[in-house]
């Protein structure tokens, strides 16, 4: 990309002893977005140097453990050659200079971050060195040849003299802003490409307790606030007596909400204790008649009837009716919870005319409009203080709002600035789950094995319709019912792909990887079934169904690290394969597993990934591990289900999470193919759905097409 075609940068003085530089780049709009606003410029990155040589890094992504962070800063500290333990770390505030990929928002979603961002961070690091070095060069009245710069200082290589970049801060302040600064070679970085460990400043404080998330917010005269909330999704409160809960230490003030009834108090268990002494009177609808079993019923239904349209193309009925052998799989995904570690929580404080408010949020300009909203305020008038996520998964990214809502309410009018907490319970029990999914496949084979025809039906709720991104709900298709499905890497002839958008009172959400945690399984296993229905090695047949080289070369590296050729036969021990793209990249994984009785063990997985260039090797080695993990959970336990109108599942006990115990051996091997850069931060999830279903049936001869997978 041209720096001079395409952008242009812009210096602020913000303090006098302070420089500060904005790199811009055109953000695509969305279609609803203003035609004035789409020929604006935007600035997307910043960096702050003091007098004193202090150099700042703000960010306007959000860190929930995916190593943002650290990634980005490497990139501008390599390319600025600032010393890397001396920087500093800052969440931006809301502008529009950081407004994500997808439109007019901060938002920290996609896997985007560190692939969206790595080449503007380069970009500006690199022209403000260029600065700092004319400003020197000007200073010594030398040849810009002669100079040097090396851990935040410039260098006069004839004399030995030497500047910090803080004494320049004067000199580059009213400099003209280069266009076109020069890059490193990739070979001559000092970071970027290397294995990294998360910068100190971010490390250390989360080690020693210093980091601030949002549960750790404190402020004078801070109070607290818990919600009772309804059990049955979508009921309704007919009437509620607080007068014991009133009469309890601690308690302030109790009022009703949209989402609830609030107890406001001077400590949060205060609060919690005392929404047990509150007597309501609920209307649950009709939805109090509605289990898990009914919506199978309806979604059943809905299999057998025309969706709309995701993919069409070839004639998929004469290669069925020609085919030498079909292949047929029904599939079912349940509702799942995100589960993060750190509890859902807000804090708002309202003055009047304006409002702060504190939280660790992956849609910060959403969350601000909220606020604002509710307080009847404009949103430049909400001072948004982003903290560290004690994980996201995309919870935080509630399409509804919940939280943030009852946070808000809970302190509009009122004196003090108020913590809303939620419990775990609450986030478990209150939804915003990842959908429900019923899917049907079917594939046609020829009489050499090879798949002519893929037929898909998918049924669950859309999780983008009515939402910021729902420009990605398009012709009654959802992003998620199709996303993995009707762009799968396979080369086959003949698709027929339909989906259906059921309603519900339950609130579904993006979850960790997306539509991929339904699509993934589906796709790599009926591939599967086919190539064991031909009598090819797995991953040979899926070679030979693949013209991206990438993707080959990836299958290749899985199979060479785990030494597929030669693995051995051993009673109840099975190895599958899967390999899903996803958010620019690709991940390949082996599992291999053990089975006995009605249990089964990951014991090992060698997962090859992709992602064009690795700029932190082993930040994407942890996403790795972290991702293959995180899907054990849904793959062996996790699952919400529905009875009477509620969730059955109410906390860790009963929605299973991956225990250490569950965690197998790990190899990661990253293949630099030099494509474009892809996301990491969901990619190690997919595959390990059906990697693991493929093993199982390796061990046992029987195939699983459900989550979780339950052996009888």
């Amino acid at each position: 990309m041209e720096l001079s075609r395409r952008t242009f940068l812009k210096n602020t003085a913000l303090v006098t002893s302070a420089f500060i530089v904005g790199f811009y780049l055109p953000v695509k709009a969305s279609a609803a977005e203003d035609t004035k606003e789409t020929n604006r410029l935007k600035p997307n990155a910043f960096i702050k140097i003091d007098a004193d040589n202090t150099i700042t890094f703000f960010m306007g992504q959000a860190e929930m453990g995916q190593g943002t962070y650290t990634a980005l800063a490497m990139c501008i500290a390599d390319e600025l050659d600032a010393h890397w333990e001396a920087v500093h770390f800052k969440a931006s505030g809301i502008d529009p200079v950081y407004n994500s990929v997808f439109g007019p928002w901060m938002l920290t979603a996609g896997s985007t971050s560190i692939s969206t961002k790595q080449l503007e961070m380069r970009q500006v690091g690199a022209a403000v060195n260029l600065m700092l070095k004319k400003a020197a060069a000007a200073r010594w009245n030398t040849d810009l040849s002669n100079i040097k710069t090396h851990n935040a200082e410039v260098m006069n290589l004839k004399t030995g003299d030497k500047f910090t970049y803080g004494d320049l801060v004067s000199d580059i302040k009213t400099m003209s802003i280069p266009q076109d600064p020069e890059l490193k070679a990739l070979k001559d970085c000092s970071l970027i490409g290397k294995p990294t460990k998360r910068h100190p400043s971010e490390a250390w404080a989360k080690v020693t307790g210093q980091a601030e998330y949002g549960v750790d917010v404190r402020m004078e005269n801070l109070k607290y606030a818990a919600v009772l909330h309804p059990a049955v999704f979508g009921a309704k409160i007919v009437s509620f007596d607080a007068s014991k809960a009133l009469k309890r230490n601690g308690i302030i003030k109790i009022k009703q909400i949209p989402n609830g009834i609030s107890v406001i108090a001077e400590h949060w268990f205060q609060a919690k204790e005392a929404l047990n002494y509150i007597d309501v009177v609920w209307d649950k609808g009709e939805f109090a008649k509605i289990s898990t079993k009914d919506i199978r019923k309806e979604y059943d239904a809905l299999l057998h009837t025309p969706g709309a349209s995701m993919r069409r193309d070839g004639d998929t009925a004469k290669a069925f009716k020609e085919a030498h052998s079909i292949i047929s799989a029904d599939y079912e995904f349940p509702f799942l919870a995100h589960a993060p570690m750190e509890p859902l929580n807000c804090t708002v404080h309202h003055t009047g005319d304006s409002a702060k408010m504190w939280t660790g949020g992956q849609v910060q300009t959403v969350y601000q409009k909220v606020c604002a909203d509710i307080l009847g305020l404009k949103p430049e008038a909400v001072e948004y203080n982003n903290t560290f996520l004690g994980g996201g998964f995309g919870r935080r990214a509630a399409a509804n709002a919940d939280y943030i809502n009852d946070a808000v309410y809970n302190a509009k009018n009122e004196a003090w600035p108020i913590m809303t907490l939620w419990t775990r319970e609450d986030d478990i029990r209150m939804g915003n789950y990842r959908p429900m999914y019923k899917n049907k496949a079917r594939v046609a084979l020829n009489k050499h094995g090879d798949i002519t025809a893929f037929e898909a039906k998918v049924v669950g709720q859309p999780v983008v319709k009515d939402t910021i991104l729902g420009f990605l709900f398009k012709d009654g298709v959802d992003w998620a019912q199709w996303d993995g499905l009707t762009d799968h890497p396979y080369s086959i002839a003949n698709h027929d792909m339909q989906a259906h958008s059921p309603s519900s009172p339950i609130p579904v959400l993006w979850w960790r990887s997306v539509g991929h945690t339904q699509t993934a399984p589906l796709v790599e296993g009926i591939v599967d079934e086919a190539a064991y229905k031909a009598g090819v090695d797995p991953i040979a047949y899926r070679i030979s169904m693949l013209e991206d080289l990438r993707c080959i070369k990836l299958l290749e590296d899985v199979a060479k690290i785990s030494d597929w050729k030669n693995r051995k036969k051993e009673k109840n021990i099975g190895y599958g394969v899967a390999l899903v793209k996803s958010f620019g990249s690709i991940v390949a994984q082996v599992a291999k597993v053990k089975v006995s009785k009605n249990d089964f063990k990951v014991l090992k997985v060698w997962c090859s990934v992709d992602c064009g260039f690795a700029i932190n090797p082993l930040n994407i080695e942890n996403q790795m591990i972290s991702g293959i993990n995180f899907g054990l959970a849904p793959t062996k336990y996790s699952e919400i289900t529905i009875k009477n109108g509620e969730a059955e599942q109410n906390n860790f006990y009963d929605y299973l999470v991956t225990r250490i115990s569950d965690a197998p051996d790990i190899q990661v091997s990253i293949v630099n193919s030099g494509d474009k850069i892809g996301g990491i931060g969901e990619t190690a999830v997919p595959p390990i759905f059906p990697a693991v279903a493929n093993a199982i049936f390796d061990a046992t001869g029987k195939r699983y097409h459900s989550l979780p997978i339950k052996i009888s």
